[in-house]
C-alpha cells in the first residue's frame, strides 16, 4: 500500500479549507460544520470539532465545541483555531459544512493523502424557506464588518455622506475579494517568531499606485482582526506617492505609513516585510516585486500580474511542436502570459513558498484577474519543485527574468537551457 503523501495532502487541504472558511465565516445562512481529525484535539479521546453560529448580546459569534466544551469566538479567533488544528500533525479525515439554503461541502481524505470534496449547491426552495432567495440577501463583505465610512470617503469610493458611488461598485467588490484573500493567507501562516500582540505586521506594497487595497487591508486587519499594521508603499510615480501620503494623513495613519518614490529593485525597507503585495505592476515590475518579497524574507506574497512581454520576446517562433501557436501574434501573447505566470508560481515553489494561482475578481470586471498567492513554508530547493521547473524551462527553451533575479538563492534556476 502506498504511503500517505504529505506533499500532496497539505496544498490540497489548504485549498479545501479556504472553501470551508468561506462557507462558515462569509456565507449567509451558515448552519453547522464538523471536522474529524486523526488524533485527539481536546480532553480525552475527542477528535471532532463542531462549529455553529450563535448570537451573544446581539453580536454574531461562532461556537466551537470539543469534548462537550463549548467556546464562543469571534470570526478571526474561530478561523484561527480551525487553521491551527488543520496545520498541526493531525490529518483531517472528514469534514462537513452546510447552510440553511441547502449549500454544503463534504470532505474526505484517503489513505494515500488525496483530499476529495463533494459540493452541493443551494436550492431555490431551501433559500426561500430560509427567508428569501440568496440573491436578495445582503452579502457579507469584509468592509461591512467594521465602520469603513471614513476609509471609503478618503479613497474616493463614497461621497461625503458615506454613500458608495455607482461608478465604484466594481472596485468595491474587488477590494472586498482581496480582503478575503488576505484573511485566508494570514490564517495559513504560522505565528510570527518573538512577536507580541502589539508587534505590527509589516505590509509592503510594491508599485503601490494609490494604494487602495493596502489602505483597506490595514484598516480591516486593525479593526476586525485587532492586528496593528505598518504599511510601506513604493512607486516610481511621485504624484501617487504624494496622494498616498495625503490619504494616510486624512485617515490619521501617517505615523504607521511610509511611502517612497523609488524603483522596486532599488528600494531598501527599514523593516522585514511579513506580507508583500504587487497588484497590476506591468511586465518585469511584477517579477521585481516577487524577487523583492523573496529576497527580503516575506512570509507571504500576493501578486496580481499585469501586461507582460519579457517572455514573449524570448520564445522562439520555430520551437517545435508549438510553431502553429507561436506564429500567431495574439495566440503567442496569450500563451506567453500563461507561461510567465506558470514560471512565476513554480519558481516561488523552488525558493520555499507554497504558491497557487487563483482568480482574483470576476473575469467580467477585468481580463487581468489572475492572482499568485504564496506563503513561505520550506527551505529553497526541496521536493520536486526544482525538477518540475527545469522540465518547464527545457520544454520551452527559455530562462525567465525572475529566475535570473533569484539565482543567488538557487543557482540552478538560471542555468542555461540547450533548447
Amino acid at each position: 500500500m502506498s504511503a500517505f503523501n504529505q506533499e500532496q495532502y497539505r496544498p490540497a487541504l489548504h485549498a479545501a479549507l479556504r472553501e470551508f472558511s468561506a462557507l462558515i465565516f462569509e456565507a449567509p445562512g451558515f448552519q453547522s460544520a464538523s471536522f474529524r481529525f486523526s488524533e485527539p484535539i481536546g480532553p480525552g479521546e475527542n477528535q471532532e470539532l463542531k462549529i455553529r453560529p450563535v448570537v451573544v448580546a446581539e453580536r454574531p459569534l461562532w461556537q466551537n465545541t470539543r469534548a462537550g466544551l463549548a467556546e464562543n469566538l469571534g470570526c478571526g479567533a474561530s478561523k484561527k483555531l480551525l487553521w491551527e488544528l488543520a496545520n498541526s500533525s493531525r490529518i483531517l479525515l472528514e469534514a462537513h459544512a452546510a447552510t440553511t439554503d441547502g449549500a454544503a461541502l463534504h470532505l474526505r481524505t484517503t489513505r494515500k493523502g488525496h483530499v476529495l470534496i463533494d459540493r452541493v449547491r443551494a436550492t431555490k426552495a431551501a433559500a426561500e424557506a430560509a427567508g428569501g432567495a440568496a440573491h436578495d440577501r445582503q452579502k457579507d463583505y469584509p468592509l461591512t464588518r467594521f465602520d469603513a465610512k471614513r476609509l471609503l470617503i478618503a479613497l474616493g469610493f463614497a461621497g461625503p455622506d458615506g454613500t458608495l458611488k455607482p461608478s465604484m461598485h466594481a472596485k468595491y467588490r474587488q477590494v472586498n475579494e482581496f480582503l478575503r484573500i488576505v484573511d485566508a493567507v494570514l490564517d495559513e501562516l504560522p505565528p510570527r517568531k518573538n512577536a507580541t500582540a502589539s508587534t505590527p505586521l509589516v505590509l509592503v506594497d510594491c508599485g503601490c499606485g494609490k494604494a487602495y487595497l493596502s489602505f483597506a487591508a490595514k484598516a480591516y486587519l486593525e479593526a476586525v482582526r485587532n492586528v496593528p499594521v505598518r504599511l510601506i508603499g513604493v512607486d516610481r510615480n511621485p504624484n501617487v506617492i504624494a496622494f498616498c501620503r495625503r490619504t494616510a494623513e486624512s485617515l490619521e495613519m501617517a505615523d504607521s505609513c511610509t511611502f517612497a518614490d523609488a524603483a522596486i529593485g532599488e528600494f531598501r525597507p527599514d523593516a522585514q516585510p511579513d506580507l508583500v503585495l504587487s497588484l497590476h505592476a506591468c511586465d518585469t515590475a511584477t517579477d521585481d516585486a516577487l524577487a523583492f518579497g523573496v529576497l527580503k524574507g516575506a512570509r507571504a506574497i500576493l501578486c496580481a500580474p499585469c501586461f507582460q512581454h519579457e517572455l514573449q520576446k524570448t520564445l522562439s517562433a520555430n520551437l517545435r511542436p508549438h510553431r502553429a501557436i507561436l506564429r500567431n501574434g495574439i495566440l503567442r501573447e496569450r500563451l506567453a502570459d500563461l507561461l510567465t505566470d506558470a514560471f512565476r508560481a513554480q519558481i516561488l515553489r523552488v525558493v520555499g513558498y507554497r504558491s497557487t494561482v487563483v482568480e482574483f475578481v470576476d473575469p467580467e470586471a477585468t481580463a487581468r484577474n489572475i492572482l499568485i498567492r504564496a506563503a513561505r513554508v520550506s527551505r529553497p530547493g526541496t521536493g520536486t519543485a526544482l525538477s518540475d521547473y527545469e522540465d518547464l524551462r527545457e520544454a520551452w527553451g527559455v530562462t525567465p527574468y525572475l529566475a535570473q533575479q533569484l539565482s543567488s538563492i538557487e543557482p540552478a534556476l538560471a542555468q542555461k537551457t540547450d533548447a
